[in-house]
């Protein structure tokens, strides 16, 4: 199965939300955000209350845990 990395670098995260007002809102496409946590010194993990993983395919499932 093909190995994933991270997508995008927190600095052009930062630049892509500066063309936007701090009062909006972030949608994450129906995942409920939950926090920020480092993961290593140079990794940053965004959680959410769903399980999102890769499938033996490499497909992304959502597991809701409510």
């Amino acid at each position: 199965m093909k190995k994933y990395k991270p997508s995008i670098t927190v600095g052009d995260f930062k630049k892509m939300l500066n063309a936007y007002e701090d009062d909006m809102w972030l949608d994450f496409s129906m995942l409920d955000f939950h926090r920020l946590k480092q993961r290593a010194p140079d990794l940053v993990q965004v959680e959410f209350n769903q399980t999102a993983c890769r499938d033996e395919q490499g497909n992304v499932v959502v597991e809701n845990h409510e």
